[in-house]
């Protein structure tokens, strides 16, 4: 087929390459700024907060590079019979409801050391991005919190994998409001044993 050019080809795919990407296309790690990034390649955990207004806790955000296929990473985080054998504190993970193949409700059971054994149930949504995975989830009940949300986010990043673990939570008691700095502690020390178990099972697999 003969196609003519047209004289305004140049100037279109210029200004379409001066647009700002959608969200839905860009990665997660232009959220970071150089400095974050340049800490991210050392394979350190890069831990951003943001204040929520009105909130008593922050939104706690974590970046990490994980040596692993992006698939392995999410498999893993819903490998919930099997997350007390790698996650330090929690005794037991256990889907109770499956509103649909994507969504499960699990209950966790977990040791706290300053406090003691407490349970509460999480929705789990599970999807397929453009660019990776993304399991969201939010508290269906809980005594010590009025609510939490959160996603971990997986995308590849050459021939390996990057995630944020994102989540936020608001106490339900001023007893529990006090522990904000354990709080950021748990949360790198979830995503440091996320990070541990994939590269294991990603090495054991013979990087497949």
């Amino acid at each position: 087929m003969n196609r003519r050019f047209h004289p305004l080809l140049p100037i279109l795919l210029l200004l379409a390459a001066l647009l700002p990407r959608p969200a839905s296309m860009a990665g997660m790690l232009d959220e970071l700024d150089a400095e974050k990034l340049a800490k991210l390649e050392t394979g350190e955990n890069v831990l951003v907060t943001r204040e929520v207004p009105g909130a008593v806790w922050p939104e706690v955000l974590i970046y990490r590079k994980v040596a692993a296929t992006p698939k392995k990473v999410t498999e893993l985080f819903l490998d919930y019979e099997n997350a007390d054998t790698f996650i330090a504190n929690l005794e037991s993970a256990k889907v109770e409801n499956e509103p649909d193949p994507n969504t499960k409700d699990v209950r966790y059971t977990v040791r706290l050391p300053v406090l003691f054994t407490i349970s509460y149930l999480v929705r789990n949504r599970y999807e397929k991005t453009r660019g990776g995975y993304t399991v969201h989830w939010n508290l269906l009940h809980s005594v010590f919190a009025k609510s939490a949300v959160g996603a971990l986010r997986v995308e590849p990043h050459g021939e390996i994998a990057v995630i944020c673990y994102a989540n936020h939570v608001e106490p339900a008691t001023k007893l529990v409001a006090g522990l904000r700095g354990l709080a950021l502690k748990e949360a790198s020390k979830t995503v440091d044993a996320i990070v541990a178990e994939a590269e294991r099972r990603h090495k054991a697999d013979g990087g497949q």
